[in-house]
């Protein structure tokens, strides 16, 4: 009996011991990962920021037609989003026609179940449109925002300058 009780004491040690250290390996670890990600995060920002810079720049100093750019941009939200309200109603209705759903419900009440498969299809198919329709309004707002961008060009640049720093603005205007 005081065997297995030393053993125990023991194995309690041990655990204890390592559930003491374990927290300060993985913190490092995680501290590190965290640190890593936010890097590549800002990273990334600047990149996407630069090269919308740089779309700005170009369509500010007559290289890229800002008419054109907006209306072929317009375009494909428009067409974007009836694309998706098209691909809804087709996911509806082929969800509709094929059963699919009738299979997943079990009730022998015909009317409930043609209600509750109805109503799921409608969530599907809404869903998707939303998914869809979403991609649409966040092309909107780039094409908002860089609109707003040209209409006040000296400000944003003096942004860009503080906040990238006057040696990549002039690399990108050099490029022009």
């Amino acid at each position: 009996m005081a065997a297995i009780f030393w053993s125990a004491i023991t194995l309690c040690g041990i655990v204890g011991f390592i559930a003491f250290i374990a927290p300060d390996f993985a913190t490092r670890q995680w501290v590190f990962c965290l640190a890593k990600w936010k890097t590549l995060q800002f990273k990334r920002a600047r990149l996407n920021e630069l090269k919308l810079f740089t779309l700005v720049t170009r369509l500010h100093a007559g290289k890229r037609d800002i008419y054109i750019f907006l209306t072929m941009s317009s375009q494909i939200v428009a067409v974007n989003a009836i694309v998706s309200a098209g691909i809804a109603a087709i996911v509806f209705v082929s969800l509709e026609s094929t059963a699919t759903l009738k299979t997943v419900i079990h009730l022998n009440i015909r009317f409930a179940e043609s209600v509750i498969v109805a109503f799921m299809e409608l969530i599907v198919s809404f869903g998707l449109f939303a998914v869809l329709f979403g991609c649409c309004i966040r092309l909107f707002r780039r094409l908002w925002s860089i609109r707003r961008k040209l209409s006040n060009y000296e400000e944003y640049r003096k942004d860009v300058i503080h906040r990238w720093g006057k040696e990549e603005v002039l690399k990108i205007e050099a490029e022009l």
